[in-house]
């Protein structure tokens, strides 16, 4: 048997036959939104650490702007019977102003799009997530990379123009110093 990716939105309705998101969505308090997906998930799969998933999920997520973090793409690796294991993060395609066709054009100013960034799911607003998800599970994240080191990748990247190189240089300059505790 090999291992499968399984959506918690997914794995909520074959194993409790409901919506995540519609139960996070009927949960008024942020803080508890997320206390009930991280317990109903430790509940079904018996992934004791999830809450210090939830809480490396999130960090990334705020640093790198990813306002589409949702049930449909929160998941765990399941074999097709009984084991669960943490899942690789991933769809972070909506990170870093991506949108520059419509909500974050390339021409606007930075600071006020990066504070117009809005999560899903839990609350709006990243940076809360972030600090709840802290206060409950811990911080986890170091990140070990300077801009520098960014500005080196992009510089080796063939396919995007300059401007949008020097653009996701620009927003990490700016998250580098805003969430200067994660390095």
């Amino acid at each position: 048997h090999g291992w499968n990716l399984i959506t918690l939105e997914r794995l909520f309705k074959q194993m409790k036959n409901k919506s995540l998101q519609q139960s996070i969505f009927n949960i008024e308090n942020h803080e508890k939104r997320i206390e009930y997906l991280v317990n109903e998930t430790i509940r079904i799969t018996g992934l004791k650490d999830f809450g210090k998933y939830m809480s490396t999920l999130l960090t990334v997520d705020a640093f790198f702007l990813n306002e589409d973090r949702h049930t449909h793409n929160i998941a765990v690796l399941w074999d097709g019977e009984n084991r669960f294991n943490y899942c690789p993060i991933f769809d972070n395609g909506s990170s870093l102003l991506s949108d520059i066709t419509m909500d974050y054009p390339m021409n606007g100013d930075l600071i006020a799009m990066i504070q117009s960034v809005r999560g899903k799911t839990f609350c709006s607003n990243l940076d809360e997530q972030l600090e709840i998800v802290e206060k409950l599970y811990g911080q986890y994240v170091k990140f070990d990379f300077s801009i520098k080191d960014v500005e080196e990748l992009l510089y080796k990247e063939p396919y995007y123009d300059q401007k949008i190189k020097e653009r996701i240089s620009d927003i990490l300059r700016i998250q580098l110093r805003k969430y200067r505790y994660l390095f």
